[in-house]
């Protein structure tokens, strides 16, 4: 099934805060008649929850019951968190994620947990025991992940905001192919404290978003310095520096992909941006190196989990965790070690230009039944396909965001990712506010 276009038409929440008769009860209940629709077949959520968990004076907070789905590895006390495998199926929490108390402190409501990669382990958000959850612009393809169900819930209207987590790209991937916003932040900005781990040392809670305001305004809250509405604004596109690393990342493209890329530049450079070459050095190092760190903390975690049920994970993650284990101490510490000189010479990038940009992915959203995909000739997992342009990211920490290019790859949304200087959280958010809004009046 192919849809025309999978984005709501529902009222922005720029629109809503400045609207006296904003009545989220309403809203509440259109989102509930959405999931009530199309839940079933997009499988955006595990647990949708009877009505939203709130507290009682929401009404007077800053948030004012804008509405969270939330990918289910964050703790909510007195709700399943299954991380979308059948080890944690009769897990209920006792406590809740210190983002989501962060949420509703400040007024926002949540309806639900979102479906995801068993154990955030995975890419494409084909879950064995809670079902695939497909592209809201063509059911015969993956939302990407691990945060797919987010992007999928906040794609259909299902929730105003998604919650979710991103340890290579799980964030962005599945933003780039639903056609969202998804921001990773500077590494500790967002604290994981009540969230299940796949590797401490590399997870990000991330946003999910239809439009870079709504991302800024959430990301405000969630760092408690809440910025009123009308003071985000955007950064000028007149000389911003745009580093386009001309290795790595786009070595190998689809060439639709590769067409919505290009085109973004030149919108940029005709808005008086200034393109400048960029090498990033020893990145296929970094991309190794957090591989290897990411997937001996993720076995660490599941050594104690697994131990006699390893059988009862999906196949995927049950191969990923095995070969975790079979890491050795002596690989871990070097990666960790070699971490921080690539984190080092990394953050001299930005003494030449103030962000870079690449695709996010080198596909549009592949087919649930693909397991590689053919690029010029040459085969590559679809795994590679997703992360390869952004996993580096997770090693070195720095803020980066996923907005939805102009132009389309057959109909399918392409991402163009932006990336900032460690700690420059909102610096990136405004210069992509200007971003997007030049995207837009391009379209």
């Amino acid at each position: 099934m192919r849809m025309r276009s999978g984005l709501s038409n529902q009222m922005t929440l720029r629109k809503l805060f400045s609207s006296r008769n904003y009545n989220p009860e309403e809203r509440w209940r259109e989102q509930y008649r959405v999931i009530g629709e199309k839940n079933d077949v997009y499988r955006a959520y595990i647990t949708v929850f009877p009505k939203p968990v709130v507290e009682r004076s929401f009404r007077r907070r800053f948030l004012r019951g804008i509405s969270f789905g939330v990918k289910d590895v964050f703790h909510i006390k007195g709700y399943p968190t299954t991380a979308g495998s059948r080890l944690l199926s009769n897990m209920v929490s006792s406590r809740t994620a210190a983002v989501v108390s962060r949420i509703l402190e400040a007024g926002g409501a949540v309806n639900g947990k979102t479906n995801l990669h068993e154990f955030a382990f995975g890419v494409s958000n084909i879950n064995p025991f809670y079902g695939a959850c497909l592209n809201p612009f063509d059911t015969s393809r993956v939302s990407g992940g691990s945060s797919g169900g987010s992007a999928v819930a906040v794609a259909l209207g299902m929730c105003d905001i998604g919650l979710g987590t991103d340890t290579a790209g799980s964030v962005r991937v599945p933003a780039a192919f639903c056609g969202v916003v998804g921001f990773k932040p500077t590494s500790g900005q967002l604290s994981t404290d009540g969230v299940i781990p796949l590797s401490w040392s590399m997870d990000h809670v991330g946003i999910l978003s239809r439009n870079v305001w709504e991302t800024i305004l959430v990301y405000s809250v969630l760092v408690d310095k809440p910025l009123k509405p009308d003071a985000i604004k955007p950064l000028p596109l007149d000389g911003l520096r745009i580093g386009v690393p001309r290795n790595y990342f786009l070595d190998l493209l689809d060439r639709h992909v590769e067409e919505a890329f290009e085109k973004g530049l030149r919108t940029l450079e005709q808005r008086g941006a200034v393109l400048e070459e960029v090498v990033v050095e020893n990145v296929e190092k970094a991309a190794r190196c957090r591989s290897v760190i990411a997937f001996a903390e993720a076995a660490a975690y599941h050594l104690q989990l697994s131990r006699g049920r390893l059988h009862e994970y999906g196949q995927d993650v049950r191969d990923r965790i095995v070969r975790g284990l079979a890491i050795p101490a002596a690989a871990y510490l070097n990666a960790l070690r070699a971490r921080k000189r690539l984190v080092k010479d990394f953050g001299k990038l930005f003494e030449k230009v103030d962000v870079l940009a690449t695709p996010t992915t080198l596909i549009p959203a592949h087919r649930v039944d693909e397991e590689n995909v053919e690029i010029d000739g040459q085969l590559i997992s679809v795994r590679e396909a997703s992360l390869k342009n952004t996993e580096p990211f997770n090693l070195y920490g720095v803020p980066a965001i996923s907005l939805p290019a102009a132009e389309r790859a057959r109909g399918l949304p392409v991402g163009i990712q932006l990336v900032g200087p460690y700690g420059e959280d909102l610096k990136l958010l405004r210069t992509a506010l200007a971003v997007e809004k030049a995207f837009t009046a391009s379209s």
